[in-house]
């Protein structure tokens, strides 16, 4: 691959060859479907449990040798590392197409694209969720939280107690506390976790790291690519350093979408010749595919840095001890390097994204952000109720009783929660995407 070539570099001989943005978006919504489908799990099984977020070997022992403890395995059940996959993704996603430009020196289409990011990230963010919380309301007003307000009372469960909307005397007390909450979740310059979706939290920081984002962008267009992508690795590196890791993420993607368009024209440019067999199969060398696994495998072990124990905790004792004393949240430092690390790899391999390309991974990507503002209230209205069902029929005394009855209910809020999703994507998602794009048609000069 031609990508240490000085003129590949900085654009100029690669102009004629196209960048197919939509192949690239489908192994990044295929990605992102998969963490939404995660973080869903996470939080319906945080509720009862609290062993997993011990690192293996790391108590002596005590409740430290679970398999689902173990590194990257322990992803299947953890959710943090999911947001910073989201963040990520996003901020390649997002710079895909003025990164193209900018290499191509096509201005005007440039600033086309930013000014219409600009304009419609609100409401591509936000108005689906308004609406999701004003179905939350209804569904509160009428009576179908209440049997969660009780359990809060007195929480039955072993696992952590969601943050949840307030119980108020009377529904026009209740309309109002909702008013007052949402009119906080619209504010991106003080994060919240609001109380009728706790979860939310992750929408004021897409918000405002995207705009961040499109500054930076702006900022660097111009540049050689030489300087471009040397100022974004030093942006990249001072925000950890300075523990503003969700910006980090978002620069990080910068970086990651330029690799992706240079790697892509690099090929194109390329003479044409008869490929080996392993290219055949996956576009590049068995060496090549063994480095880029490696670099993955290292992606995934950090991004499943344990919460608890993390000093003792098998795999990650010399990491902690090697961290540098400036960063102070240890953890979530090296779980956001992770993911950065880990779509390093998915960038520089075809190979690997291919369980990111399958059907189910790309509908759970169409489905990903209706999946992730609507999960929440479900676990909480449907949730609640069907485990204590459950346990009723099959029992919960013994591991396996207590387990089977989890799976039980949660099978059946995935089939709820995705046909909802999928109501939700074409009902609300889709539309606000079409609204903004004719209110800006209708309102540009």
């Amino acid at each position: 691959m031609a990508i240490d070539n000085p003129s590949s570099l900085d654009g100029a001989p690669l102009l004629t060859a196209q960048f197919d943005e939509k192949i690239q978006e489908v192994w990044l919504d295929g990605l992102r479907g998969i963490a939404a489908f995660l973080v869903f799990v996470y939080h319906f099984q945080h509720q009862f449990h609290q062993a997993y977020n011990l690192g293996y070997g790391s108590k002596g022992g005590d409740n430290d040798h679970w398999i689902i403890q173990l590194p990257i395995i322990r992803l299947l059940v953890i959710g943090g590392p999911m947001v910073s996959i989201f963040w990520v993704l996003s901020g390649i996603a997002l710079s895909l197409k003025p990164i193209q430009l900018a290499r191509s020196h096509a201005w005007d289409k440039f600033f086309e694209t930013m000014y219409s990011a600009v304009f419609r990230r609100w409401l591509r963010l936000y108005l689906p969720c308004l609406v999701v919380q004003t179905c939350v309301i209804m569904t509160n007003l009428i009576g179908l939280f209440d049997y969660a307000f009780e359990l809060h009372e007195d929480w039955p469960f072993a696992g952590t107690k969601e943050k949840q909307q307030k119980k108020m005397e009377t529904r026009l007390a209740q309309l109002g506390d909702w008013v007052k909450e949402m009119w906080a979740f619209m504010n991106p310059f003080h994060p919240m976790r609001p109380g009728y979706d706790s979860h939310l939290w992750t929408i004021q920081y897409e918000f405002r790291n995207s705009i961040v984002l499109f500054a930076a962008l702006v900022g660097v267009a111009k540049l050689k690519a030489r300087i471009r992508l040397t100022l974004i690795l030093a942006l990249y590196l001072y925000c950890v350093v300075v523990e503003q890791g969700d910006i980090a993420l978002f620069i990080a993607g910068i970086g990651l979408a330029e690799f992706l368009v240079l790697r892509d024209q690099s090929k194109k440019a390329l003479p044409s010749a008869e490929p080996t067999k392993p290219e055949r199969d996956g576009g590049q060398s068995i060496r090549a595919r063994t480095a880029w696994t490696i670099v993955l495998i290292v992606g995934l072990h950090l991004l499943s840095y344990p919460a608890w124990n993390f000093k003792t905790s098998w795999g990650y004792v010399t990491i902690t001890q090697l961290t540098p004393s400036f960063i102070k949240n240890v953890e979530l430092s090296w779980q956001r390097v992770g993911a950065a690390v880990l779509l390093l790899a998915l960038c520089g391999s075809d190979y690997l994204r291919k369980p990111f390309s399958t059907p189910l991974a790309v509908y759970l990507g169409k489905i990903s952000f209706p999946l992730y503002i609507i999960h929440g209230p479900i676990v909480h209205i449907l949730g609640y109720r069907l485990v204590p069902f459950f346990w009723n029929i099959v029992g919960n005394a013994t591991l396996f009783q207590y387990e089977l009855g989890l799976v039980l209910a949660f099978v059946v809020q995935l089939v709820v929660v995705v046909w909802l999703a999928d109501l939700v994507m074409r009902t609300v998602d889709t539309p606000s995407v079409r609204l903004g794009r004719t209110l800006q048609t209708w309102w540009s000069v």
